[in-house]
């Protein structure tokens, strides 16, 4: 494998917004566009001692913790090919004030979920490459234990999660509420349709990971539903405003550990601290009694039940009609849990 050349900083704040700098117009190397801190190892360094250093160098601040490598890429600029690892950090120092390196960045900026367009302004060739490994960074989560990433399909970048939604959905306790396992193909088609999810809706499933050994645990998040005349029934208009629904699935090696309640808690904050939503729903077979202890364990309020194409108890078949329970809460609930 190629050397690394190049280390990248994403810097996020406390609302999970990255910081980014514009490169001066005089820049040799891609000058006038916004890009995140970073930049070429000096002879001798690793990879982390360079972000350390051009983390001071560019902003002032020093690196706390680096959390997690988002992206590992190469890219090509005048015929050299240069290989970069983009680090997911947090810094101490005012975030308010960054000292830019005077003649390199002439501009500062927050790019939250809404800003991400800012990091193609004069772009002229269109490469979206580096806009989303921040997007990658911005929608990500970390809770005590968990990494949520947001679910990509597989890209130049970001190699996605296919492979790993094939692995869980052939974990039997999951395939049997999803009326069997997904291929590799299926698990590919899924992918893309939950990244689409993110670029179109704001908002998309994760893929969750333990933070210590990076292994698999689940997926969960929230889903904006197209089929909700039901709900609306229940849980009155205000919902349909957003129409968000939490989900979750765990190996059945990480059950019964508070895995799908910590899935769960992060949701409900995205959605009431990210999207201000007004509620959020969640439903399952009137017979998932685990699904519904998460749900409890959450604060949400059972509403009533709605049909939807489901396991029938007692059997493997799946059949349109199925009783699910549903359960809601709103932000106020949120709060008091945490």
């Amino acid at each position: 494998m190629r050397a690394v050349d190049c280390v990248g900083a994403l810097i996020r704040d406390d609302q999970q917004r990255v910081y980014v700098q514009r490169r001066t117009a005089e820049r040799r190397l891609l000058p006038g566009i916004w890009d995140i801190v970073g930049g070429h190892l000096e002879a001798g360094e690793t990879p982390e001692q360079a972000l350390v250093r051009e983390v001071e160098e560019e902003t002032g601040w020093k690196v706390r913790d680096i959390l997690w490598t988002v992206a590992d890429w190469e890219w090509e600029y005048e015929g050299r090919v240069r290989r970069e690892l983009d680090y997911l950090i947090t810094v101490d120092g005012d975030l308010g004030r960054p000292r830019l390196e005077e003649g390199k960045h002439d501009a500062s900026a927050w790019v939250g979920p809404d800003d991400l367009e800012l990091l193609m302004v004069n772009r002229t060739d269109g490469d979206r490459r580096l806009r989303d490994i921040v997007a990658h960074a911005v929608r990500t989560r970390l809770t005590d234990r968990i990494r949520l990433e947001p679910m990509t399909a597989p890209g130049e970048v970001l190699a996605g999660h296919a492979a790993d939604l094939e692995i869980l959905h052939a974990d039997p306790w999951v395939a049997q509420w999803f009326a069997g396992t997904w291929s590799a193909e299926e698990s590919v088609r899924r992918a893309a349709a939950m990244h689409a999810g993110w670029e179109q809706d704001g908002v998309s499933k994760w893929m969750a990971y333990e933070r210590t050994s990076g292994a698999l645990i689940g997926r969960g998040g929230l889903s904006r539903m197209q089929d909700y005349a039901q709900i609306v029934e229940l849980v009155g208009p205000e919902w349909a405003t957003e129409r968000l629904e939490l989900g979750w699935s765990v190996l059945t090696a990480f059950r019964g550990q508070g895995y799908a309640t910590e899935i769960g808690r992060a949701g409900l904050d995205f959605a009431f601290r990210t999207l201000g939503a007004s509620s959020v729903i969640a439903f399952t077979e009137r017979h998932n009694t685990a699904s519904r202890a998460v749900m409890e364990r959450l604060g949400m309020t059972f509403a009533g039940e709605v049909r939807y194409e489901g396991l029938v108890e007692g059997t493997t078949e799946v059949r349109p009609e199925v009783p699910f329970a549903l359960y809601v809460t709103g932000p106020e609930a949120d709060i008091q849990r945490s």
